[in-house]
């Protein structure tokens, strides 16, 4: 089966799976149509792709890159941040989680949402964010310290009286 064939025999697993994705990076209402651009770009590219059985990481890159570059004009024309809306919050302790990954910077928080979120092995998430395993492993645990540093406020102000 060429990579043509499979686009179309393929096509509702790679929406979802894209779909979700750009979702999870921050698309919001825009993620089905990103994910629907990605899909139309890969296949007018597809002879870019050297090997056919690294079809599905290639169309998360550019899935990837296409939400980046959405969220980058975004908030250029808002000027707001983006949410993370699909990350729980703990009702018992009161915190939220989504805003605390809301406000990592934006690589950290990209790296997050690829490992932790949605289950994306640090190979994965560096070929989605194209960078090395290696930043990837240095972004998290950025994040780790700039989430729990945010605890530590949270937590100071639980035990007082």
């Amino acid at each position: 089966m060429g990579v043509r064939d499979r686009f179309d025999a393929d096509y509702n697993k790679f929406f979802s799976d894209l779909t979700r994705l750009c979702r999870a990076l921050g698309a919001g209402a825009s993620a089905e149509d990103i994910a629907q651009d990605a899909i139309l770009h890969a296949r007018e590219h597809q002879h870019q792709l050297r090997d056919e059985s690294k079809l599905e990481p290639w169309l998360r890159r550019i899935a990837a890159r296409r939400t980046f570059e959405h969220l980058r004009r975004q908030k250029r024309r808002e000027s707001e941040e983006t949410v993370v809306a699909f990350l729980p919050s703990d009702p018992s302790l009161s915190i939220d989680v989504s805003a605390a990954i809301t406000r990592l910077p934006e690589r950290e928080r990209v790296a997050v949402v690829l490992v932790y979120a949605l289950g994306y092995e640090q190979e994965e998430a560096a070929a989605v964010m194209n960078v090395t395993r290696g930043t990837v492993a240095t972004l998290l645990h950025r994040a780790r310290r700039h989430l729990a540093e945010g605890l530590v406020g949270y937590a100071l102000e639980r035990d007082l009286p």
